[in-house]
């Protein structure tokens, strides 16, 4: 999309170069602590990460099981999405702003396909969690589109996920994709609070 840059770091296989990257952005996991949406984190805590002396932070088993899930989540998304050319933990950037897409699908000459991936014991009952909305709105902001695809898969228990791991599969019909529409005027207005956030904070580096 206009002006993105795709930068050759894999989040997966170079994780101390990707984490050093991500703190020279504003990402979108960042973006909810700083709007107040996170109910884990706050803007302080953001600070802290691009100020200080990097490392990643201790993963909980729900963190270790849902991120082991996303290649076959990604795999059981390939179906449901359609064709394109998959991107997946590349970190895209924009001005001071970037994100590292769970799925992008790429088309030549049509729109690209945005999702996000998320997992979790508890129910949405319908409605994606205010924090995630804010974080694949900043996602379609820096990418330029107007739609990111949530594909949220609920599980029994973290047990159920390990279950699902052992086995190599997400069985058919267990993810539910919800998607959220963002205006471009609403895009634009999140770039003009993000980058005015950086500036202020980082001045222009």
């Amino acid at each position: 999309m206009n002006d993105v840059t795709l930068h050759p770091i894999n989040a997966d296989r170079d994780r101390e170069a990707w984490l050093a990257l991500r703190r020279k952005f504003l990402s979108a996991t960042d973006w909810p602590k700083i709007t107040g949406s996170s109910p884990w984190a706050g803007a302080s805590d953001v600070l802290e990460d691009k100020r200080g002396p990097g490392g990643e932070a201790v993963w909980t088993l729900p963190m270790r099981v849902g991120k082991a899930l996303e290649p076959l989540i990604v795999d059981r998304a390939l179906a449901l999405l359609g064709p394109g050319e998959p991107v997946t933990q590349a970190f895209l950037s924009r001005g001071h702003l970037g994100f590292t897409p769970d799925l992008l699908l790429v088309r030549e000459g049509a729109d690209w396909t945005l999702a996000e991936i998320k997992v979790s014991v508890r129910p949405w009952n319908g409605e994606v969690p205010e924090a995630y909305q804010d974080q694949v709105k900043f996602q379609a902001t820096v990418l330029g589109v107007g739609e990111v695809q949530v594909l949220h898969l609920e599980l029994a228990s973290w047990q159920e996920g390990q279950a699902f791991l052992a086995a190599g599969s997400v069985p058919p019909g267990r993810l539910r994709v919800y998607r959220v529409r963002v205006a471009k005027a609403e895009r634009g207005r999140i770039e003009r609070k993000a980058e005015a956030w950086w500036t202020s904070h980082f001045g222009d580096c």
